[in-house]
């Protein structure tokens, strides 16, 4: 089979992924919830910035504690956003009313959450406090959950509305007042469903879904996005296919919402100045991949081009590529330079930001550079590494780093670079003495 057909039948199934109803729905759901993120994520970069006593004078103010709340309120309550969004953007997908679809998705959720905690005085028994709801199954501990309710619902009030099963009024009545008497069925029938898939879990050793659903697949996930070697996988992944023209975020708009709580729980942790769960997670690779020029670290090139290009093809790309390449934008060099389905770039594109991961990953593990942890590449793509590297929790040293990668980019493009520019800058001459050749004999024949 030829590599060619390969690519084709890979590029399609990606493709139908990508368009998949309920695939565009989880990603653009989560970036619907950049907003809020994004809030929370400057709380938390302002109370937790790394700059010695900095935490513990920021939190000993009420200036502190505003920023904390910002941060309870937003990273803490995920699960509330990831519903409301994920189920709007189902049901636009379904051309449905997107907010009766949200308003039964958020009594779906409300029924599947605990309304007690365990509660141990001190200096006495355990005891449950009813009445009330853990905030940690509203926060990254609930994601998962939410937005399978999200789906599920939603998916079930458009079967429900499809099937005529709701009341409908005359004509003459406004939309605003029918749509609500429209839904009326549906949040029977989603609420009494799951108000049985409450008490099923109540009757379970994990007492209600939202456990099960984090122990069962958010714990898992979240070692799992915890291992060098997953990003490993994940980078190369994408890089291969960047190479053969499949843009690489048929890899990470799959990767995004499933790595998402790892981040958050990571921002968490690092606002309230308590030790970081993991050691890895989105944050710390999508920075490194992405901030130095995109993927593949492409900003070296840029730089090789803008500096050391011989040929006039590769100086006028630098020009033209070099701006955007500092905001992470580098669709100009992949298809102009080119590097896709470039066997000779693909040896630095594919590599470069292979190593710099490595070396960030053992680095970060040693305690040498710190580990950044405010979930803010999401929506940050375009953050040039300066500031970026020094505002996202890691500290100087991370920022350093960063700075590091991308000198070392540049080294590793050069060589590479250089066979290019000298093969196209011998093509330009060939030219060039042609046109000679050509504009000397017609001269000579005019004579």
């Amino acid at each position: 089979m030829k590599a060619d057909s390969v690519v084709d039948r890979f590029q399609l199934v990606t493709s139908k992924i990508q368009e998949n109803r309920y695939v565009k729905a989880i990603s653009n759901g989560f970036m619907s919830t950049l907003p809020v993120l994004m809030f929370g994520a400057i709380c938390a970069l302002v109370v937790g910035f790394p700059i010695p006593g900095w935490s513990d004078w920021v939190r000993a103010t009420p200036f502190g504690a505003a920023l904390q709340l910002g941060n309870d309120v937003t990273i803490g309550l995920l699960a509330l956003y990831v519903v409301v969004s994920i189920s709007y953007r189902l049901a636009r997908e379904f051309d449905k009313d997107a907010l009766g679809a949200v308003v039964i998705a958020l009594l779906a959720f409300a029924l599947v959450l605990p309304m007690y905690t365990d509660f141990t005085p001190e200096g006495g028994d355990p005891i449950t406090v009813t009445g009330v709801i853990p905030v940690q199954w509203l926060g990254s501990q609930g994601v998962f959950s939410a937005l399978i309710v999200a789906l599920v619902s939603t998916r079930i009030y458009v079967f429900v509305i499809d099937r005529g099963w709701k009341i409908s009024m005359p004509a003459s009545v406004p939309p605003a007042v029918s749509r609500p008497f429209e839904a009326i069925i549906p949040a029977a029938i989603i609420g009494m469903l799951f108000l049985v898939v409450h008490q099923i879990f109540a009757m379970t050793p994990f007492k209600h879904m939202g456990a099960f659903i984090f122990t069962s697949i958010g714990e898992p996930i979240a070692a799992m996005g915890d291992s060098y070697w997953t990003w490993l996988v994940i980078v190369l992944l994408s890089q291969i296919l960047w190479v053969f023209g499949i843009h690489n975020s048929a890899v990470w708009g799959l990767v995004f919402p499933i790595m998402l709580p790892a981040a958050f729980a990571n921002q968490d942790a690092g606002a309230a100045g308590q030790a970081l769960p993991y050691v890895v997670t989105i944050t710390l690779v999508f920075a490194i991949y992405q901030w130095i020029g995109g993927s593949g670290n492409t900003l070296g090139l840029a730089t090789n081009m803008l500096l050391f290009a011989k040929s006039k093809r590769y100086k006028t790309l630098g020009r033209l590529a070099g701006p955007p390449s500092i905001f992470n934008i580098n669709e100009p060099l992949m298809f102009g330079f080119p590097i896709v389905y470039n066997p000779l770039m693909a040896i630095p594109f594919i590599l470069t930001p292979v190593i710099n991961i490595t070396v960030g990953y053992f680095l970060v593990v040693a305690g040498i550079v710190g580990n950044p942890y405010i979930a803010l590449p999401v929506s940050a793509f375009t953050m040039p590494l300066i500031p970026g590297g020094f505002v996202i929790g890691g500290g100087v040293t991370f920022g350093i780093f960063l700075i590091c990668c991308y000198l070392f980019s540049v080294v590793a493009y050069f060589p590479f670079f250089r066979i290019a520019d000298r093969r196209e800058l011998l093509e330009e001459r060939a030219a060039e003495r042609e046109l000679e050749l050509a504009e000397s004999e017609k001269s000579a024949s005019e004579a």
